[in-house]
């Protein structure tokens, strides 16, 4: 279980070894892992080197503790949402996850009547289209189609695509976000995205459909996101 000799340190030996566990369900979601004293005799380390582990699980979102209770097993595929909009870059960050984005498409094209509608444009007017998909920890967890309003933005790098692009809108472009409109849905996995999310036809996909404001009250883009059924959550808190 432990190699001593081996050139991997101990403590990345245990977080192997607790990754396992959980990745297997001997750990599962929100139940209690074995005690220090458990794992240091059962591991036949040191106290320090456990909580060295532990304590790096913890950053990386596998694990959470609870004064006077223990360490938990995190649900790695759920996102806390509390009357607050935040992007994916940041969801993720929450759970721990290393993000790469993969861009499919970036285009100009000129907005037909319905989209003209979706996103609050006249008919005609330029706006860029986007394609890609969001890795996280290796597993395409994401499939985003976006229209943004290319007077807003302006000219836009298909670079920008590769990071945050709500970190570009307000770090960058310095613009004002305000609000969103969400509509999620349930549907199956057809082959295109199937292909995409690397998952079976017909597998259960959510779909996040989201209109985006500014504070002046003017729609930045709209974005139809596939996320994988199997892979993402959603917690949502709401108070009377």
């Amino acid at each position: 279980m432990i190699d001593k000799n081996s050139k991997l340190p101990i403590y990345c030996q245990i977080e192997d070894y607790i990754k396992a566990q959980i990745k297997s369900k001997e750990f599962d979601v929100d139940t209690m892992i074995p005690s220090e004293r458990e794992l240091i005799e059962m591991l036949n380390v040191s106290r320090h080197t456990i909580r060295q582990a532990i304590g790096n699980l913890v950053n990386e979102g596998y694990l959470y503790r609870l004064a006077g209770k223990g360490t938990f097993v995190k649900d790695r595929h759920l996102i806390y949402k509390e009357n607050k909009y935040t992007s994916f870059t940041e969801d993720m960050e929450q759970l721990g996850k290393k993000l790469f984005s993969k861009v499919l498409s970036f285009d100009i094209v000129n907005a037909s009547e319905s989209l003209s509608n979706t996103l609050s444009v006249n008919e005609n007017d330029p706006v860029i289209r986007v394609s890609r998909v969001r890795i996280a920890d290796n597993v395409p967890l994401s499939y985003e189609i976006f229209y943004i309003s290319k007077e807003l933005v302006g000219d836009m790098d298909k670079s920008v695509l590769e990071g945050s692009l709500i970190d570009y809108y307000e770090k960058v472009l310095k613009l004002k976000l305000d609000h969103s409109f969400e509509t999620i849905e349930s549907i199956a996995a057809d082959q295109k995205t199937s292909e995409i999310l690397e998952t079976n036809i017909n597998a259960p996909l959510l779909l996040i459909r989201s209109k985006l404001y500014m504070e002046n009250g003017k729609q930045l883009h709209y974005v139809k996101n596939y996320f994988r059924g199997d892979q993402y959550r959603v917690n949502i808190r709401l108070k009377r």
